[in-house]
């Protein structure tokens, strides 16, 4: 189920995003006595879609009077980063410290990359490590490629979360799963979108299904498998009066560029779209 979006929440996010709130009379002009740090000497990034990975920025003012602020960030191509500038009132003597997601996209080169962070007269370069991207033995196709869906409850359940490799319906809202953020409107769609085209027979579905939220009263109930073929969207299963955790689509090989779950009703009537893992193979 859902966790209900409080007030509280919007404002911590608040808080997040531009710092703390200080007083109109706070010189932005003055940037002595800034500092800047991070939580790791070494970013470690995996150069695959989904991959939690990134740092924490230290963004302090060490003067006696309080400023605004701006910490600017750059990656090295093709690096991304989550944030490439963080403005904040700083207090005297108060340290901001601020998540920064880091991603490389399939495809980059292995190697040494580096991150500039730069606050008044103050500079800093981050190292990071672009590793080798991980291989999958088991044959499912949606493992490692990029995912998207209609829409994204989120922080707590984004797409990615249908293709961790986690099947446990007890991690849901933990861990792992995807569910929809348009409540009573359908269809909604999850999709993966693959490098190049393959041959696919089949597709497993993992529906909610946990002790406390079975697939009976809170998993998906009717959806259509797609494949994306040359331009067109094509059905090449339906789904219909769902009740279970797992539902194994087979059907004849096609060739597809993109598989998408276009869900049409949940069993919990109109609310959400839940899903804990999505497989694709070639049969």
């Amino acid at each position: 189920m859902k966790r209900p979006i409080a007030v509280v929440a919007a404002a911590l996010m608040g808080i997040v995003a531009a710092g703390i709130m200080g007083p109109a009379a706070a010189d932005r002009s003055v940037q002595r006595g800034l500092t800047i740090a991070t939580d790791v000497a070494q970013v470690a990034v995996t150069p695959v879609p989904c991959a939690k990975q990134g740092f924490e920025l230290r963004f302090g003012n060490t003067g006696t009077t309080p400023v605004y602020a701006d910490a600017f960030l750059d990656a090295a191509a093709p690096l991304t980063l989550s944030r490439k500038l963080v403005s904040s009132y700083l207090p005297p003597g108060y340290t901001l410290k601020v998540p920064i997601a880091v991603n490389a996209p399939r495809g980059t080169a292995p190697g040494n990359y580096t991150i500039e962070i730069k606050a008044g007269d103050q500079k800093l370069t981050l190292p990071v490590q672009v590793g080798e991207p991980p291989t999958d033995n088991s044959g499912n196709l949606a493992r490692f490629v990029p995912v998207s869906a209609s829409s994204e409850h989120l922080p707590v359940y984004p797409a990615c979360g249908a293709v961790d490799g986690d099947r446990d319906s007890e991690h849901w809202a933990k861990t792992t799963g995807w569910n929809d953020a348009t409540k009573g409107y359908f269809p909604d769609w999850l999709q993966v979108t693959f490098d190049q085209p393959q041959s696919i027979g089949r597709v497993d579905l993992y529906t909610l299904d946990s002790k406390q939220y079975p697939a009976a009263k809170y998993g998906l109930k009717d959806w259509d498998v797609q494949a994306r073929v040359g331009d067109a969207w094509q059905t090449i299963a339906e789904v219909r009066g769902n009740s279970v955790g797992l539902k194994s689509s087979t059907f004849t090989p096609v060739t597809a560029t993109a598989v998408r779950i276009l869900v049409l009703a949940s069993n919990e009537g109109p609310t959400y779209s839940r899903v804990v893992e999505l497989e694709v193979y070639s049969s």
